[in-house]
């Protein structure tokens, strides 16, 4: 018992990334049916109580395992299109960098799990929309050097990445990272097949 009321009101020394990466760490491991913050306590020797004065619910704690994973990408992201590299090839890399990792990538099954959650949560859906948002613009700015046609051109570009990367996470066996930039890349301008 006294294990207990001390785990109750243990501090977490730099809270957010520590439980970030224990909760990524979870996520990766047992899928997001078991990430519940009392889980996630136990794994940090915190209660579920204190990591609720953090995140709220499990829905405040996907929002910011969300955050997160995509403000580093979209760090990423901002490099890879100030590379100076051709159009085409900054696309390719900006496909590589959104594609899912593996089947069962971690970053992909919390968006899998925010799809739903966001027609009720407000918060989510903000965060949903913001992070399209960077990522839509970012295939505009490339797809604008290609054609006149940028708004069609990104929308079809964007719905295909998202399409490709489902299969991706769950591991299409008809389907390699290579094989949906190919698929990508048939949508530009002078590649079609």
């Amino acid at each position: 018992m006294a294990n207990d009321k001390s785990r109750r009101h243990r501090r977490l020394e730099h809270p957010r990334e520590r439980v970030m990466q224990e909760a990524w760490a979870l996520l990766a491991e047992r899928g997001l049916a078991d990430l519940s913050l009392s889980e996630l306590g136990r794994r940090l020797d915190t209660s579920a109580g204190h990591l609720s004065y953090y995140f709220g619910s499990k829905n405040g704690l996907l929002l910011e395992l969300l955050r997160w994973s995509e403000d580093e990408l979209i760090e990423q992201l901002a490099f890879v299109l100030e590379s100076g590299d051709p159009a085409e090839e900054r696309l390719h890399s900006l496909c590589k960098l959104n594609f899912p990792r593996a089947a069962g990538d971690p970053r992909w099954l919390l968006w899998i799990e925010l799809w739903p959650r966001v027609m009720h949560e407000p918060a989510l859906r903000e965060a949903q929309l913001e992070y399209d948002a960077a990522w839509r613009a970012a295939i505009a700015r490339i797809v604008g050097e290609l054609t006149d046609d940028v708004e069609t051109l990104t929308q079809r570009v964007f719905a295909l990445i998202d399409g490709l990367s489902v299969a991706l996470l769950t591991g299409d066996p008809t389907l390699t990272g290579e094989q949906a930039w190919q698929h990508v890349k048939a949508l530009l301008p002078g590649n079609i097949p």
